[in-house]
């Protein structure tokens, strides 16, 4: 999955993915890549996943992909 952050809401399967990545506290190159994928993603992230990152209620998965790319210590942009 190698696709450019738009803003705005993001497939299903990419959403999905990343609550995956969340869940298994996957670690790496391609959990960056998939956490860079939802840099710009304004879909609200299940209030659980928020529980479990720290993150307010509400939070946007962009939001949590910024957090989770700061905690892996992913390089680059996004």
């Amino acid at each position: 999955m190698t696709q450019e952050p738009t803003s705005g809401s993001t497939s299903a399967q990419l959403r999905n993915a990343f609550i995956d990545l969340i869940e298994e506290d996957s670690e790496g190159e391609e959990a960056c890549r998939l956490a860079a994928q939802l840099a710009a993603c304004t879909d609200v992230l299940p209030v659980e996943y928020c529980e479990l990152l720290g993150l307010a209620p509400g939070s946007t998965f962009a939001q949590a992909a910024r957090k989770v790319r700061v905690t892996l210590g992913c390089v680059g942009s996004g």
